[in-house]
């Protein structure tokens, strides 16, 4: 069985063929320049709840996916409210320069953690070599631990934490998280100051 470079684990060939699709999905609505990377530790298990999987009905979407969603989408300084479709939302938080990738690029395995201290290294690679955002704002405490690493690599003046620790936006939080409206105005605030030195 082959190794996926998204998890390090060993996997069949639907398990590649899903990351293929999620990272293409993905890609649609990348920035050609990255002002904030929204960092998350793995995608969903259900493919309809990925977040690029733009969705024609929302009901597709289990119901903490689409509170995660539109916490994401308030970023953009919109109410998710506003856009009739799922792809308009996601094409405003392209436009915004704002993008979302994984640590696992693959739905959480077995041992998560183990698949968290797999990853990180080349999760470091990507944002050197690919990514290059202005910003980073981690949001999931299973991110703590990454949070050096991100440091020790020179980004340290450049995370945007919930006071020192991740945001915590986990879909099982639920729009009901503090961390939540603090994660959206917090992301918001610093998009307008990126803009501000750039004009």
């Amino acid at each position: 069985m082959p190794v996926c470079d998204g998890c390090g684990a060993q996997v069949d060939e639907a398990h590649i063929r899903s990351r293929i699709e999620r990272l293409e999905m993905a890609t649609r609505y990348r920035p050609i320049h990255i002002q904030m990377l929204v960092l998350d530790a793995a995608p969903p298990a259900r493919a309809e709840d990925f977040f690029y999987r733009d969705a024609a009905d929302r009901s597709q979407r289990a119901a903490d996916s689409r509170n995660y969603f539109d916490n994401l989408i308030r970023c953009t300084g919109e109410d998710p409210a506003r856009f009739s479709q799922e792809s308009e939302a996601l094409a405003e938080f392209q436009r915004r320069g704002l993008f979302l990738t994984n640590v696992v690029e693959c739905a959480a395995a077995s041992e998560p953690a183990a698949a968290l201290a797999r990853c990180a290294a080349s999760l470091v690679k990507r944002i050197q070599f690919s990514y290059k955002p202005k910003y980073i704002v981690p949001i999931s405490s299973a991110l703590q631990g990454v949070i050096p690493l991100l440091a020790g690599a020179g980004w340290a003046d450049r995370l945007i934490l919930h006071g020192i620790v991740p945001f915590d936006l986990s879909p099982t939080v639920g729009s009901g998280s503090g961390a939540a409206p603090d994660f959206a105005t917090a992301v918001s605030e610093t998009l307008t100051k990126v803009v501000s030195s750039t004009a």
